[in-house]
């Protein structure tokens, strides 16, 4: 086994964590700026969690043609298009958020941005950093890297509300966008420094996807079991993290914080938890169960147990109780998060076809966010504060499903380890 933490490879792990981080706090900034996009807006609950259904939309039609595309191309070309494109998005919505229609329409361009090509171009890049048995660790590094990026970029963006928004939320959130524009633009030029194609670990095949990759291969990748176990843990996480999001209006509407303070622990809980969570669940795939699949199903488990204590703990208690049970559901949902992709190879996913595999897999996977946003908005509209614990249960039910996928992909993983069996093609 080769030495994982290099320097180089920690540089590009950074790089691709400065992108990935900054590149998705735009689309998922209502899980810190609930109230603040809100007051700038001038939207009702339904209609800003309707802005994850056009986003999700567009992600949808884009994510198959995108896995086609990263599989051609090299990972490099196609992140930097994606995180300069989403910038000039940024700063256009500087001056176009009272206008809904726009705003849409910006959420449907974003999309294409972070969606399409992006996402499993880089996801292909990550794997190239790592051989087949340090993939866990590597997709968990890269995680706290997002997590240390988005954290950084939401703290930025809290500093520049409020210094020049002066208790004024529409002029911080326009402050605080524009902010985010300037930080996408510096972390394409990390990646344009730091990443060299040529500089890659894992299986060589990887880097010969281009001449290797073939309609029919695009077509046989819907039949590898792998791809639809993966499918589903990243359902369970996009559900979780949807309730999750939640949290801060909860926070605010229901436990009596103040914007800020809400937005401040929303933005520890979203990011900064995710620094702990993707090495740790990491370390618990490749070390200590030694199966992602495995880690799945326990990091199911635990969000149970974390969005559990919202049901059976009354409001009122102590503010610390409160910011360790939001905190414990940040670190939980993270240790799913940080792995899901990295199982592609016990679960039988050659190389040479992994964008297309993650592609499916991101398609289907984020599909909730069609409907679950504008649903649980919906929910919140009608029923106040009752809304939120029906947001809770439908979360835990979620988790559940994800613990019996893990009993079945793991039963897979051990078939194909028992057989050693690794398929150079489908």
């Amino acid at each position: 086994m080769k030495k994982t933490f290099t320097l180089r490879r920690l540089l590009v792990l950074f790089s691709f964590g400065l992108c990935y981080g900054f590149m998705y706090v735009l689309p998922y900034m209502k899980s810190s700026f609930y109230d603040q996009m809100i007051a700038a807006m001038k939207c009702t609950n339904e209609q800003l969690g309707s802005l994850m259904t056009i986003y999700t939309a567009v992600l949808t039609l884009s994510y198959l043609p995108g896995g086609w595309v990263a599989d051609k191309f090299k990972p490099k070309a196609v992140v930097l298009a994606s995180i300069w494109g989403n910038a000039a998005l940024c700063f256009i919505l500087m001056f176009t958020y009272t206008n809904f229609f726009m705003v849409q329409l910006i959420w449907g361009l974003i999309a294409l941005a972070g969606g399409f090509a992006f996402w499993p171009g880089m996801m292909k890049g990550i794997r190239m950093q790592g051989d087949d048995d340090e993939q866990g660790r590597i997709y968990g590094v890269f995680d706290a890297m997002n997590g240390f990026a988005s954290l950084l970029l939401s703290f930025i963006m809290l500093g520049v509300m409020a210094l020049f928004g002066s208790g004024d939320l529409v002029i911080g959130f326009k402050g605080a966008v524009g902010s985010m524009g300037i930080m996408c633009v510096i972390a394409g030029l990390f990646v344009l420094f730091l990443f060299k194609e040529d500089a890659t670990y894992g299986d060589p095949s990887v880097e010969e996807s281009a001449k290797k990759f073939n309609f029919h291969e695009y077509l046989s990748t819907f039949k590898l079991p792998g791809t639809w176990y993966m499918t589903a843990f990243v359902w369970c996480y996009v559900v979780i993290s949807a309730a999750a999001s939640y949290l801060t209006p909860y926070n605010t509407s229901v436990l009596g914080s103040s914007a800020v303070l809400a937005a401040s622990i929303g933005t520890i809980r979203t990011y900064g938890c995710r620094m702990i969570g993707g090495p740790l669940g990491g370390f618990m795939a490749d070390s200590w169960l030694k199966c992602v699949s495995k880690e799945q199903g326990v990091g199911n488990l635990l969000c149970i147990a974390a969005l559990a204590l919202f049901l059976i703990v009354p409001v009122g208690v102590s503010p610390a109780i409160t910011v360790s049970m939001l905190i414990f559901v940040g670190i939980t949902m993270f240790t799913t998060k940080g792995t899901y992709f990295s199982m592609q190879v016990e679960l039988g996913v050659p190389p040479h076809i992994s964008g297309t595999a993650i592609a499916i897999a991101t398609l289907v996977g984020y599909l909730p966010d069609l409907f679950v946003h504008t649903m649980f908005g919906r929910w919140i509209d009608a029923s106040g504060a009752a809304g939120y614990t029906k947001i809770f249960w439908y979360a835990i039910g979620t988790a559940a499903f994800g613990v019996v996928v893990s009993i079945f992909a793991t039963r897979r993983a051990k078939k194909l380890n028992i057989l050693g069996h690794f398929p150079a093609k489908v």
